[in-house]
Order: structure tokens, then C-alpha cells, then sequence
């Protein structure tokens, strides 16, 4: 009996190798997945201080404006 025959086969056939490759592609997909998940969290915080910015600048405008209808 050979080494090949000794292992235990998958029921597709071969030893294994194509279940293998499709756990390691998973893993690959499940670490791109969490990398962009992360990447949308970054870019929602970068939103939210853009946000927080133009309404800083609206309040400094209508505060201006205000200022200058005064005068």
C-alpha cells in the first residue's frame, strides 16, 4: 500500500487538495470581507467629521451674515 492509499479520501475524490483549496479561498474571501468592513467604518467617520465641518461652517456663516445685516 502506498502513502496516497493510506490517507483517507474525500467522497469527491482525491485527497482532499480541492476541499483544501476552497477553505483556503474562503479564508481569503472572510479576510478581504472584514478588511472592506473596515474600510466602510473609516470612510462613515470621515463622513461624520465632513458632516460635523459644514455645519460648523453654516453656523459661522449665518453668524457672519447675521452680522452683516447689523451693520
Amino acid at each position: 500500500m502506498s502513502a496516497a492509499e493510506g490517507r483517507p479520501r474525500c467522497r469527491w475524490g482525491g485527497s482532499g487538495q480541492a476541499v483544501l483549496r476552497a477553505r483556503a479561498e474562503a479564508a481569503g474571501y472572510r479576510r478581504l470581507l472584514r478588511a472592506r468592513a473596515a474600510e466602510v467604518e473609516a470612510l462613515r467617520g470621515a463622513v461624520g467629521a465632513l458632516h460635523r465641518q459644514l455645519e460648523g461652517l453654516r453656523d459661522r456663516r449665518s453668524g457672519e451674515l447675521a452680522k452683516y445685516q447689523v451693520r
